[in-house]
């Protein structure tokens, strides 16, 4: 489970140190230079364009909320530990000019926690002594030597080490190459340590981050993630996928929606939602949480969503809510797709509403974020459309052969069917790339009667001679 990272991290400091006081004014150089390795690619380059101390104290504060294990609590576990071994980091690799928790030794043990096993340039582990301590090198003159961490996979790791071990040298001044598959493996660790992904880096109407609301949320403690395990049924709660995409590591982003039937005319001030992904083994692979204001204007219903990065493969979904004291849960099998590249594969559909000129919602009120798709794609719960709607849908293509002039032939069609029986028919699209991304829409649907339809896409690859169909079923009705 994820919370073994942050009891990890909190191992590697000193034993039972207690939890630090939050710091008053940020320190933004040091900031970024110990969370190096904690923060995503795209979190870096958003600090870099950050010129006022509000926005990178903003940044920060929400930075810490994204990766917080028990958002229903005033408690953040994981920054606590983390801050706990920059403590300690900055104890016993601290050299002239440069604290601890800036040198890579220090942000590999604040990503990563300690290492399984130290070996020394001879292949032979240092003296226990002399591992995870500059300080007698400095103290006795002597030059530090270099080391390699080893770090392997565990059950409950909530990432995986390409060749299931991830090898770090340092050299003598705790330097390391990032490059190759070791950053890949730091970056998937970075990735899967964001717990909350619909905690969103938002800027107001002026510009600015928006700071995130204040206060703990109503319910149980630990919010709905503590209803996970429970068999609980106070409301109609169901949840589907809606979203697949490719990440960087080989990984396959999923999110989706989860919709709450509340017909008991109670008031409710928050909606609390928590998913948890576990694999054919039981193990936890991916967790979300969402709070949002418990507005429910359309027939008592309540929506959020979920998300959260997975290795290809099947498994069980458990989703919570809480509206109040009220919660439910529902489970589903989902199974993800292989959308690495490494043969022709087609991302699930998506399909959502024109919405041009949509304006984007608060950080505390989307339901939408963790979808991370903006204002202007909102899929429907169950794909349900109304006459009136303009419907777009998009899908992924990857993994297309290249010919020998490093071309591709990848071909894409949509057609839309009605009891079996096709009544629309798209052009074909044709990409020479071996990724690319087909649509099709805005489709006015007031020419089609209402009814359940199905939207097909035929992908063919003509350079490998093979051909895939994704198909997405949909209903249109009156309002």
């Amino acid at each position: 489970m994820r919370a073994c990272v942050w009891t990890a991290l909190a191992l590697a400091a000193v034993v039972g140190a207690s939890r630090l006081e939050a710091q008053g004014a940020a320190d933004d150089r040091r900031f970024a230079q110990r969370a190096r390795l904690l923060m995503l690619p795209e979190e870096q380059t958003l600090l870099r364009e950050l010129k006022d101390d509000k926005d990178r104290r903003a940044f920060q504060e929400i930075f810490w909320a994204r990766r917080d294990p028990t958002p229903g609590t005033a408690a953040n576990e994981f920054r606590d530990a983390v801050q706990a071994v920059w403590k300690r980091a900055d104890e016993v690799y601290a050299y002239p000019n440069e604290r601890g928790a800036e040198t890579g030794c220090g942000q590999v043990l604040a990503l990563l926690g300690r290492p399984e096993e130290v070996v020394g340039p001879s292949g032979a582990a240092p003296a226990a002594t002399r591992s995870f301590d500059n300080l007698s090198y400095l103290r006795d003159g002597a030059v530090r030597q270099p080391e390699t961490w080893v770090y392997r996979d565990r059950p409950g790791l909530p990432y995986h080490f390409t060749g299931a071990e991830l090898r770090v040298a340092f050299d003598t001044e705790c330097r390391f190459a990032e490059a190759g598959v070791v950053l890949e493996d730091l970056r998937r660790a970075a990735r899967a340590l964001v717990t909350q992904p619909g905690v969103a880096y938002v800027r107001g109407s002026d510009g600015h981050l928006a700071a995130l609301a204040s206060g703990p949320a109503a319910g149980p403690a630990g919010g709905a993630k503590s209803l996970l395990a429970t068999t609980r049924s106070d409301f109609p709660l169901a949840a589907e996928p809606k979203l697949m995409l490719r990440t960087t590591h080989a990984e396959t982003y999923v999110a989706g929606l989860v919709q709450a039937t509340d017909d008991s005319g109670a008031a409710t001030a928050r909606f609390s939602v928590a998913a948890e992904a576990r694999d054919a083994n039981g193990q936890t692979a991916g967790t979300s949480s969402l709070e949002l204001p418990a507005s429910a204007a359309d027939s008592g219903r309540h929506l959020a969503s979920w998300g959260f990065a997975l290795r290809p493969g099947r498994y069980t979904l458990a989703v919570a809510a809480l509206l109040g004291e009220r919660g439910s849960v529902t489970k589903l099998e989902i199974d993800v797709p292989d959308l690495s590249g490494r043969s022709l594969s087609v991302s699930p559909l998506l399909a959502f509403p024109d919405q041009q000129g949509a304006a984007p919602a608060g950080p505390a009120s989307d339901p939408y974020s963790a979808l991370h798709l903006g204002p202007m794609r909102r899929p429907r719960f169950g794909n349900l459309f109304a006459p009136s709607d303009a419907l777009i849908v998009t899908a992924t293509l990857v993994g297309a052969k290249l010919d020998a002039s490093g071309r591709a032939d990848l071909r894409a069609r949509f057609s839309i069917l009605k009891d079996g029986k096709p009544v629309a028919r798209g052009g074909e699209d044709v990409f020479p790339t071996a990724e690319a991304v087909t649509s099709v829409g805005p489709i006015p649907l007031a020419a089609y009667a209402p009814g359940a339809y199905v939207v097909r896409l035929d992908v063919t690859d003509t350079v490998a001679g093979q051909t895939l169909r994704q198909e997405l079923t949909l209903e249109i009705r009156k309002p």
